[in-house]
């Protein structure tokens, strides 16, 4: 007999009970064609466990709301062949948890929207529903202004207790992610593939951090490789998780755009960085703004925006219990700003050797004066920008 139907959000935790009581039956379930998240969530309000729903007879699948003939023939023919019991040893090894809609640490606010998913895989902790996050997504080819803004901006809501959710992609994802973790705060990663695959490969370090100071997400099966078709649906779960959604830098049919319509869509506030009219990189934001959303020149307008207080800047005594700078690299320092300048430029200012001017740079780095760049570009770090500290 087909159990009466309840709300998906009636808190009736016995599907997630079912769920970790048989996690291989809710996995061959959840992998069969054509079941995906919605069916997935219908099937065990339905039915009430994986192993039911996977004995079913076919009249009893298709009495559940959308589950066609070919679709009941698919689930009643399903046969283990060992794929469920991989996705478990691939969980394991990478000591990834299965988290499912009706559990109580799934994330409330991404419970509301449209089409959540069924199922999340997590490695670390997934967010708290008393934390406030913001989503900071952009080009994945950004400019310097663009990456310098997107972890200046990240740092300094960590500082005032925001975490930042993002999708760990070069360029603009990824410096949102080390700026939150440099303002010590929390950040989530949400992957377009299974969370086992680090990509890009080069952010094997950034993804253990995050691991340790917030979580990896992903509702894609293990093994799931990279690939374009599922980013947009990995972007709904950026702006679900997330109060708001700032873009900074994309171009108008970018993958950032895509999350702030998402956002739109979810009810979520948007926020945009604009820069230069000369940049193509620009005409994302700067269309958003044209649609409403509220410009933004730091964290503080956000913070303003949801009712927050700044965390503030650096400290004096944060600045001054820094290493002391030696003689000539006061002469360099004299020539910096909290906008990025290049080497040669540096050279050229102060009429010095290269490889002067390089160690110089590279010894204020270490003491935690200067930031670099790629492309030698160097910059005093952010909130030391007073001269007489130096």
């Amino acid at each position: 007999m087909i159990r009466e139907q309840n709300s998906l959000f009636s808190h009736d935790l016995s599907p997630g009970e079912e769920i970790r009581k048989d996690p291989i039956g809710a996995l061959t379930l959840f992998t069969t064609s054509g079941v995906g998240s919605a069916f997935f969530r219908s099937l065990l309000k339905s039915l009430g466990s994986p192993g039911e729903v996977l004995s079913a007879r076919r009249k009893a699948l298709e009495s559940v709301p959308g589950i066609g003939a070919s679709l009941a023939e698919a689930i009643a023919s399903v046969k283990g062949d060992g794929q469920a019991d991989r996705i478990m040893e691939d969980l394991q090894k990478c000591r990834a948890k299965m988290v499912s809609i009706w559990d109580d640490e799934y994330p409330a606010n991404l419970r509301e929207i449209h089409d959540p998913p069924a199922l999340l895989f997590v490695c670390g902790n997934l967010p708290r529903n008393d934390e406030v996050r913001i989503a900071v997504v952009g080009t994945r080819t950004p400019s310097i202004y663009g990456v310098h803004q997107a972890h200046c901006v990240a740092e300094e809501l960590a500082k005032s207790n925001v975490c930042t959710v993002s999708g760990m992609a070069r360029g603009i994802d990824t410096a949102a992610h080390e700026g939150s973790l440099q303002g010590n705060g929390k950040t989530y990663a949400v992957f377009g593939c299974g969370i086992d695959i680090i990509y890009p490969t080069e952010n094997k370090s950034l993804a253990s951090k995050i691991e340790e100071n917030g979580a990896l997400i992903s509702e894609f099966v293990t093994g799931t490789k990279p690939d374009p078709g599922l980013f947009p649906r990995r972007n709904r779960i950026i702006s679900g998780l997330s109060s708001g959604v700032l873009v900074i830098q994309g171009e108008e049919k970018s993958g950032a755009l895509i999350t702030a319509k998402l956002a739109v869509e979810q009810n979520r506030e948007v926020f945009s960085l604009p820069g230069s009219v000369d940049d193509r990189r620009s005409r994302g934001p700067h269309l958003l703004i044209r649609e409403g959303a509220t410009l933004i020149t730091s964290a503080a307008d956000i913070l303003a925006e949801i009712g927050l207080q700044s965390g503030g800047e650096p400290s004096a005594k944060s600045i001054t219990d820094l290493p002391q700078l030696s003689n000539s690299e006061k002469a360099v320092a004299l020539k910096l700003s909290s906008e990025p300048i290049h080497i040669d430029k540096l050279v050229q200012e102060l009429n010095l050797p290269v490889a002067s001017v390089l160690s110089d740079l590279l010894n204020m780095e270490m003491k935690g004066w200067v930031k670099q760049y790629p492309g030698k570009l160097f910059s005093f770090n952010q909130g030391i920008v007073d001269k007489s500290w130096v």
